[in-house]
């Protein structure tokens, strides 16, 4: 009689979990079905947003990017990826001017507090153009009603800030960033005068004392004991102090900062040079002599004139073509 009841109850827990699992299989195919649908959906809104005219993004309430159209780059210049990945689309393209009132406005819009949903500003394109933009926004709810943040849409207008005189500005975009580019070559050009001026200094250095040790080892072989003993004293000491060598990857550094991607297309051109025939490059791309070179290196200018040659070679160089031109239009 027990074991009956056992079974009957191991029977009837069975055919519940039967019942479950029964349901819980409908529930997921009804999901699954949803999801597929949803997903189909989502698939077509974005074909149509990815193939749309005008720039199309989404902000998550947070602020941060969800979607950007390639369009953007007809309008901007940059991918939609590099516009996503930014740290801030204001701080990427809107005109300086311009950004602390873009700013307040999509922050207005991110928090619901937009009274007029669009906004005029400019941008600055990749190509350092400025271009009038006009941006709508709207908010964007799921089914339930949840906030998933705002949508907005820009449009270039420029042409129609042009045909009603308010374009003038953009003049004086153009003298700022010509002011802009100016003060920059400034920066650039007392940054290499800087760098420039160390190596010399470096280099007249190692050359005085290499002079000196000459001089005390003359003295060392010609001179009496005692002058003998108080030079060998005196050349011990230069030749214990460390000489200052150049520092490649502070050199390396500066070169990128004066001329950024000097190096990277120098190795992309000349796969098989070496880091001596980079280094070499890098002075001579400063303007450095062959005797400041060497006195930078430790080595006989005779040494550098050398090196100099077997570079020309490898890069492959006519008669007509001076070393010095080729590395600087790099």
């Amino acid at each position: 009689m027990v074991q009956n009841g056992r079974n009957e109850n191991a029977e009837t827990l069975i055919r519940e979990l039967e019942s479950k699992i029964s349901k819980l299989k409908l529930e997921l195919e009804e999901t699954l079905e949803l999801l597929n649908g949803e997903q189909e959906k989502r698939q077509f809104y974005q074909l149509i947003a990815d193939f749309t005219f005008g720039w199309e993004l989404w902000f998550e309430p947070t602020g941060k990017i969800k979607y950007c159209s390639p369009s953007c780059h007809d309008l901007t210049g940059y991918t939609a990826n590099q516009v996503v990945t930014a740290n801030s689309v204001s701080d990427l393209l809107v005109f300086s001017a311009d950004r602390e009132k873009f700013d307040q406005f999509l922050s207005n819009a991110l928090n619901q507090f937009t009274v007029n949903p669009s906004y005029d500003f400019r941008i600055m394109t990749r190509t350092r153009q400025i271009r009038w933009c006009s941006v709508n926004v709207r908010g964007v709810y799921n089914r339930q009603g949840r906030y998933l943040g705002v949508r907005a849409s820009v449009q270039d207008i420029t042409r129609l800030k042009k045909a009603l005189g308010h374009i003038n500005e953009l003049s004086v975009g153009k003298n700022l960033e010509n002011r802009s580019r100016q003060r920059l070559k400034s920066e650039l050009d007392v940054k290499e005068r800087e760098l420039v001026t160390f190596l010399l200094q470096l280099s007249r250095k190692n050359e005085l004392i290499a002079l000196i040790a000459n001089h005390l080892r003359r003295i060392t072989k010609e001179n009496s004991k005692n002058s003998a003993d108080h030079a060998n004293r005196i050349l011990q000491l230069i030749e214990n102090a460390s000489v200052n060598s150049m520092d490649w990857e502070m050199v390396e550094v500066q070169i990128e900062k004066l001329h950024p991607g000097f190096l990277g297309r120098l190795l992309m051109m000349h796969p098989k040079l070496t880091q001596k025939d980079r280094k070499l490059c890098a002075c001579l791309r400063l303007g450095l002599t062959s005797k400041e070179i060497a006195g930078l290196n430790n080595l006989a200018p005779q040494s550098v004139e050398i090196a100099r040659v077997r570079l020309r070679r490898k890069l492959k160089l006519s008669h007509e073509t001076r070393l010095t031109n080729y590395l600087s239009q790099l």
